[in-house]
This record gives C-alpha cells, structure tokens and sequence, in this order.
C-alpha cells in the first residue's frame, strides 16, 4: 500500500501569518482532558505571554467559538463549523458517501472512513445502520490510532522507520483491560494486518465493540485511509463477521478506487 503523497511546498517565514499560527495553536490548546483554561494556564500552555493569551480568548469570544466566566475560557459548539467547512468544501468525503450507503444497507452495520492524523485516527464520514442501539464513531471522532481498526490498517501502512519511530514515541493507554498495551504484541498484530490487507479488533477501545477494516486507495494506488465497519461483539462471533464484512469491504474499496 502506497500512501498518497501530498505536495510539499517550501514557504518563506515571511510568507507565514504568525497570528494565525497561534490561533490554530490556541484552538487546539483545548481537549478532553482540558476542556476550560484560564489566559494564563493557555499562555503557559503554547508559550505566548498572558496578554496575548487572553486577547486571542477574547477575540474567540467576540467571534462565538468560545465562552467565558471572567476567568475560564472555553469553546462553544461553533468550532464545529470550522471542520464543517472541511467536509462541505472536499470532494473525497462526499464522493464517499454513497458507497457506505450501500454498504451499510448491504450489511445492516454501521460504516465508516477514517484517516491517520498524526499519532491519531480521524473518523471523516459515517453511515449509522438502521438499528436502535447504533455502533461506529461520528464525524470528527479522534481516537488514538492503536485503539482502532481502521488507525490499525493505517498505521500498518507506514513505512517500517515511521512505523518504529510511532511505537518508540507512543504511550499506549489501556482504555479497557483487554487493550493491547505490548509494543511488541501490537507490532506483531500490525505486520499481520500488512500481510492480510484487513485488520479486525474487538474491546480495544470500548468493551462489547468490534471494528472490521480495508485500507482504501486511490486509481494510482496510493493509500488515502481506511473503510470499516462497527458492530457490537454480541451480534455474531467474531469469524462470522469476518466471513460476511472483509469481501464486502473490499469490493467497496474496489469500486472506489475508479472514482478518487
């Protein structure tokens, strides 16, 4: 699997607009463990003074994509708008669609298509199955790529010197007891996806799910993410599932490859 190659630009530092940067940099300051900060737990955070700090929270206020009790900050649902652009504006999620639709009516399980972001997988577009308990990750989820079935394919893909360096740098969190926590148990369970071409998990990142995985490439070949499906373990064992997704999957794949 070849992953896809983005063009590489060299920009000047002059071309680059500083504030911007530490605007994106503040934006992302905040996460699941840190949710609220004052100016000057930001300003300690990204390494900018107090002052700048709490005028890039201010402006985030007077804009709406945060809120503020005089002395925590903290972001409002509107940044969500700003990953919506991303998905109204790109051509692959959309081109995507219709082929987990027809996936998921194939299957009666919900699917999915993720990509490698750094150390983590992002879950872009998602087709719940038509069932009152609904499994799978909605759009813009952010899991830590081991925990995952499609960050497992992914991750499987990298080269072996990006591959080493990821599980020399990785902290590997047990976020249930049967996590996989070994960087030598997950290297060997990641070179065994490389050969097989798909990749299963079960309880790794939530006890009673299972995830099933195909890497998706582009007509040159070239690795662009990942297609899954998401059900929960007690629908079926686990090599039932195997039997009935991976073909599915894969044909799925297929037939996106004439189209991105």
């Amino acid at each position: 699997m070849k992953r896809a190659e983005l063009l590489e630009i060299n920009v000047s530092k002059r071309d680059l607009i500083d504030g911007l940067m530490t605007g994106i940099d503040v934006i992302s300051a905040f996460t699941e463990d840190v949710t609220r900060m004052t100016a000057t737990e930001l300003a300690e955070k990204i390494q900018i003074s107090r002052s700048a700090a709490r005028r890039y929270l201010l402006t985030l206020v007077h804009r709406g994509f945060a809120a503020t009790d005089g002395r925590n900050f903290w972001l409002t649902p509107k940044v969500l708008s700003l990953g919506g652009a991303y998905l109204d504006s790109a051509r692959l999620p959309r081109a995507i669609m219709p082929f987990l639709q027809r996936l998921t009516l194939q299957l009666h399980e919900s699917t999915n298509y993720a990509v490698l972001v750094g150390d983590d997988v992002v879950y872009i577009s998602r087709v719940n199955a038509p069932q009152v308990l609904t499994t799978g990750f909605d759009p813009g989820t952010r899991l830590p790529a081991y925990t995952s079935t499609a960050g497992r394919v992914l991750l499987s893909a990298l080269p072996d010197a990006e591959l080493s360096a990821y599980l020399d740098r990785v902290n590997l969190v047990a976020f249930t007891h049967l996590t996989v926590t070994s960087k030598n148990v997950l290297r060997e369970e990641l070179m065994l996806i490389r050969a097989n071409g798909y990749a299963t998990t079960e309880n790794q990142f939530e006890i009673g799910f299972r995830g099933i995985s195909v890497p998706l490439n582009n007509r040159r070949g070239q690795l662009i993410g990942a297609l899954s499906v998401s059900m929960l373990t007690s629908s079926c064992t686990l090599a039932e599932a195997a039997s009935r997704c991976i073909p599915a999957l894969q044909g799925t794949a297929n037939s996106l490859m004439l189209w991105v």
